[in-house]
Parts: structure tokens; C-alpha cells; sequence
């Protein structure tokens, strides 16, 4: 693979970038800006990303899959719009990846937020049959975790929370911080993002120390009363998220892939564990990028087990593009494919019994982090976890026999710590 000299990747392309978008109606055109970015201006890569390449030109096998992978997407008719951005090669898309890991994801200006960079320009791709079969293959998913979690060591910088003030396209716009404090302000309180959250905003950057710092923000105190805290009937939210599924008698193992609305425990948790919930239920719920991005307790009782299974990154089950450029969400296959952290908790409720809690890293978004350990007592409320950037998603399950209603249901946020469901004993 060619070498060229080592270039800084400048901010004002980056908040070029997410400037122009705004002006195009394809949710994804400003991808024309870095994918030209990467072709004109080729820079040494990253050292994962030079892993990357080294294994596409090594092994035989993934080497084929990405050839054809991206001859099958460019004959056929683009998912998107007419103008949708082409990645001409392997070597062109790790010089894109090289761009994207060295900064923090700006805010659009006008509400339009870039969100999953990587996801946008594979959308394409992950939808052909050579694209499926590379991203489920775990050696492309193991330098893909190698690549993510050198995205991820960059955000806990200080140089990315540069991305933070820009006054245009910056998350402390005001038109970011607008959907910031909508996405917190819960029952028509009309608070501002400061008064939500902990930070200063007469500080460089609201005092956050890096681009990780703010995505993990924490609530002020009082902000999330826990609901029905004296009563083990009652459980509450684990994530700030809109309700996506809820299914009931689930299987050990059921077709998961068809569309992604059927759930399959074995794939989701494991065989160790699974044979505890065949029969139960699942409710799954979606964050977005604007939420918080904590977890919390649902229950009270004490940690049993946590585990992190790595999955993959960019597998999706046949198209993948709603029309508008955007990602259809398979809740189910997410669930049971993608990486993420498993947390057991045995309720001190005898009525709940044994609850998992899946917190699922979907696309790019992987960094799944448990902050609790095996034998301790939580209680309801108490923070368990945290994801690390952009929006995600996360399961409950419950057990079969557990009399469990009153589930939410429809669009809107479920707040963190509000009444979530309800135990018949």
C-alpha cells in the first residue's frame, strides 16, 4: 500500500463538513466532502489502519470479500440519492477512516446532527452479499474493534473537545443545545441544558475535559427522581431511550434475523445464561445521540454476572436504506449480533427474580462500559454502566412467570429512573 507524508486533517474542513450538509436534501451528502477529502489528499494512516489494510492484502479470503463488495455496490443503483458518494476501493475507505478517527463528531447547525460517519458511508456496502459476509467475519471485526477503540482513546483527549464550542456547528450552539435540553427535559419542564446537566457554561468547553467527558455527562442532583423507591413492585427506567419492541415467551433460538422482530436468547446472551429467561419477556428501547448516555439500575438487587460479548460492527440483514438515506433499526438482530455488555442483577423482589440488562453498541457505537461488580447490592436507580458515543440501544429481560405490565409503548423518551413497568406479585 502507497505511503504519502503525514498531514494534519484540518478543523475547517470538519465544520465544512457539517455546514454544507444542511443545504442538501440527502441526509448523507456531505459525505461527498470527506470521501473527496480522503482522494485528494491521502495521509499516513493510523497504525490500526494500517493493520487493516495489511489484513485485506494478506488474507485471501477478506481480500475477495471487499473486492466484490464494492464492485457489487457500484453496479447496482445507489440506495440513496443520485448523488450518493462512492468509496472506490479498500485503500480509499481506510484513508476515510483515517479522517474520521482523529476528530470528535461535530453538531449540525440547523438540527441535523452527522451522527454515525462510518455507518453513512457503508450503508451501501453492508447491504451487498460480499459486504454481509465480510462485516460478520470475526477477524474484520476484530481490527474493526482495534480501529473503534482508537476512535475512542482520541475523544478522551483534550484536543476533541474542540468540536464542543465552534459557535456554527458546534454541540454548544444554540441550536444544539436547544435539542440538548429538549432531549432532557421531561412531563413540560422547560429547563436548560445547564440546569440539567453538570457543567459550567462560563468555561471553555461547559468545563468538560474532552468530547468523552460531555457524551457521559451526568444529571444534576434532583433532575431524575427514582420512582416508587420504597416499592420493589415498581421498576423503573435503565436508559433514557424511546420504546422500540416488546416480546413475550421468547425462545432459547428463533429465526432473529428475519427482519430483525423475532429474539433468539442463545445469540443474545449466551448459552450460559439463556435456559434462565426461555419463555420470558424483552422489551427493548433505542437512545439517540442527544440522550444521556448513562445506565441505571432497574431494580434493586445484587449484581450476579457481567460480561461483554464482541460482536460485529456493520452487519445488517438484507437493505438497509428506508428511502431517506437512513439506516433501518433491526432492534432484534442488534440485540443478538452486535457488541455488548450483559449485566445480571437478582432482584431483591422475589416476584422479579433474575433480570438481564443488555446494553447493545450498534454500528460504530461499541464502547459498552460496566461500572459495577460481580456481588454488589444496587439499588434501584444507581448507575451500572455507561456507553461511549452515539446513539445506541438495550434490553431487559425477565423471566418466565414474572406478572409484568404496564410497559411504555409509543414514540417519546422513557426518562431514566421514571416508572417503567409494574409487578403483580
Amino acid at each position: 500500500m502507497n505511503r504519502v507524508n503525514t498531514a494534519v486533517y484540518s478543523r475547517k474542513l470538519w465544520r465544512r463538513l457539517s455546514k454544507e450538509s444542511v443545504e442538501d436534501e440527502d441526509p448523507v451528502a456531505w459525505v461527498w466532502d470527506i470521501v473527496t477529502e480522503a482522494s485528494d489528499k491521502p495521509q499516513e494512516l493510523h497504525p490500526t489502519l494500517q493493520e487493516f489494510g495489511n489484513l485485506i492484502e494478506t488474507n485471501d479470503r477478506i481480500g475477495l470479500l471487499f473486492d466484490s463488495m464494492f464492485q457489487q455496490s457500484h453496479s447496482t443503483k445507489s440506495h440513496g440519492s443520485g448523488n450518493q458518494a462512492k468509496i472506490q476501493d479498500y485503500q480509499h475507505m481506510l484513508q476515510i477512516f483515517n479522517l474520521i478517527i482523529s476528530h470528535a463528531p461535530p453538531f449540525h447547525s440547523k438540527g441535523v446532527q452527522i451522527g454515525l460517519p462510518m455507518a453513512a458511508l457503508l450503508r451501501d456496502y453492508m447491504a451487498t452479499p460480499s459486504g454481509f459476509a465480510a462485516f460478520l467475519d470475526p477477524e474484520v471485526n476484530a481490527i474493526f474493534h482495534r480501529v473503534l477503540n482508537a476512535w475512542g482513546d482520541f475523544l478522551q483527549t483534550p484536543e476533541s473537545a474542540a468540536t464542543l464550542d465552534d459557535p456554527s456547528t458546534g454541540w454548544f450552539s444554540n441550536s444544539s443545545l436547544t435539542a440538548l435540553a429538549a432531549s432532557g427535559n421531561t412531563n413540560g419542564t422547560t429547563y436548560r441544558f445547564d440546569e440539567i446537566f453538570e457543567c459550567n457554561p462560563n468555561a471553555p468547553y461547559h468545563g468538560f475535559r474532552s468530547w468523552d467527558d460531555f457524551f457521559t455527562r451526568k444529571f444534576r442532583e434532583g433532575m431524575r427522581p427514582i420512582a416508587g423507591e420504597d416499592d420493589d413492585n415498581i421498576v423503573v427506567g435503565a436508559c433514557e431511550a424511546e420504546p422500540t419492541q416488546l416480546a413475550r415467551d421468547v425462545k432459547a433460538r428463533d429465526t432473529f434475523w428475519m427482519k430483525g422482530r423475532t429474539y433468539s436468547l442463545d445469540q443474545m446472551l449466551g448459552t450460559d445464561y439463556s435456559s434462565e429467561f426461555v419463555g420470558g419477556t424483552i422489551y427493548q428501547g433505542l437512545l439517540s445521540a442527544f440522550n444521556y448516555h448513562r445506565w441505571h439500575a432497574p431494580v434493586s438487587g445484587t449484581i450476579v454476572k457481567t460480561y461483554t460479548i464482541q460482536g460485529t460492527y456493520f452487519s445488517t440483514p438484507g437493505a438497509i436504506d428506508d428511502g431517506n438515506g437512513r439506516l433501518v433499526n433491526y432492534p432484534a438482530y442488534n440485540s443478538a449480533m452486535s457488541t455488548r455488555s450483559v449485566t445480571l442483577i437478582n432482584a431483591d423482589n422475589p416476584a422479579i427474580g433474575l433480570i438481564a440488562f443488555i446494553a447493545v453498541g450498534m454500528v460504530e457505537v461499541s464502547s459498552c462500559e460496566v461500572t459495577v461488580k460481580e456481588g454488589q447490592h444496587v439499588k434501584k436507580g444507581d448507575e451500572i454502566g455507561m456507553f461511549h458515543y452515539g446513539g445506541s440501544t438495550h434490553c431487559l429481560i425477565f423471566k418466565k412467570g414474572v406478572n409484568i405490565t404496564g410497559f411504555p409503548e409509543g414514540a417519546g423518551n422513557v426518562a431514566v429512573g421514571s416508572q417503567f413497568a409494574v409487578i403483580s406479585p
